[in-house]
């Protein structure tokens, strides 16, 4: 186990048993990040100007493109409000619980930058553990299960990533000219906790990773024309091609699938071949094979 994890494990184990004794300034600190949280979050100036940075420039350059034109993707649902909150709190709760844990945390929230070629993106890394920087994720259920913990970790996170957590992480060292150590990850729902490390042979992934960042960053510069980074894919029910075709995952959770595939092209559909009473829900951009047994509303848009 890792020596951070076990530390966090046997703090909390402590605490769940018999009081501990806080330290003062500690919980001051965790106090004024809570409220900075609060202001950030409802009173915090609105960006009106597109700026790249590192917790961005890793996502699919489709997106950073439709948000750099200033094109409007789906209005966030008030739920996201409340997330982003959740998020911030978690991260002071996370390195509030890592000082008490006696874990020696060094530069935490420090502001940094990595130029190249002319070029410079701006960060604000988390935390700094034994001579390594370690990025903190508040995450959902799915995502701890699948990427941060013992079940998935570093090639299940890098794998797509289209939340460019890979490039965020590694410019966060790279920046510092400090090896990056992982994800400090917390379940919103359960309270675990996850460490989920870099391989010791990372320099490929690392390589990837900013590069990635880099080449995102030169088509934002040079203003390349628009392509999208994925295509729709072929709908299968139960292993069996339908006929239909549909946007895959990352699309299908995109803001901007809208104006990039065309409201006249997407229909947001039940699952055309499920007979359950509540199938799940499919953006679809071709039914050649629809739904025989009833009429279905088109719930687009």
């Amino acid at each position: 186990m890792n020596n951070i994890l076990l530390k966090v494990q046997q703090y909390l184990d402590l605490a769940s048993r018999k009081p501990v004794e806080l330290d003062k300034q500690l919980v001051q600190k965790f106090g004024e990040a809570c409220k900075n949280a609060l202001l950030k979050q409802f009173q915090g100036e609105r960006r009106t100007k597109f700026e790249p940075r590192m917790s961005s420039i890793g996502r699919p350059l489709c997106q950073l493109q439709m948000e750099a034109k200033g094109i409007k993707g789906e209005g966030q649902p008030y739920n996201v409000k409340m997330r982003n909150t959740f998020g911030d709190i978690i991260e002071a709760l996370a390195i509030f619980i890592l000082k008490s844990a006696d874990i020696d945390i060094k530069n935490e929230q420090k502001k940094v930058a990595y130029k190249f070629n002319g070029s410079t993106i701006e960060g604000k890394q988390d935390v700094e553990i034994d001579g390594k920087i370690w990025d903190i994720k508040s995450a959902s259920p799915y995502s701890f299960q699948k990427k941060f913990s013992e079940a998935g970790g570093f090639s299940e996170v890098v794998k797509e990533d289209s939340f460019g957590y890979a490039s965020q992480g590694f410019l966060y060292g790279e920046s510092q000219k400090k090896p990056f150590g992982g994800w400090i990850a917390i379940n919103k729902s359960t309270g675990e906790w996850a460490v989920c490390e870099t391989p010791v042979v990372v320099e490929e992934h690392k390589k990837k990773a900013i590069d990635k960042a880099k080449n995102n960053i030169k088509a934002l510069k040079e203003n390349k024309p628009f392509e999208r980074c994925y295509e729709d894919i072929t709908e299968t029910f139960r292993t069996k091609p339908t006929g239909n075709r549909i946007l895959g995952f990352v699309c299908s959770y995109c803001p901007y699938k809208l104006p990039c595939w065309g409201e006249d092209k997407l229909q947001l559909l039940p699952q055309q071949q499920s007979k359950g009473k509540n199938p799940k829900w499919v953006w679809y951009t071709s039914v050649t094979n629809p739904k025989q047994d009833d009429t279905i509303e088109n719930g687009g848009g």
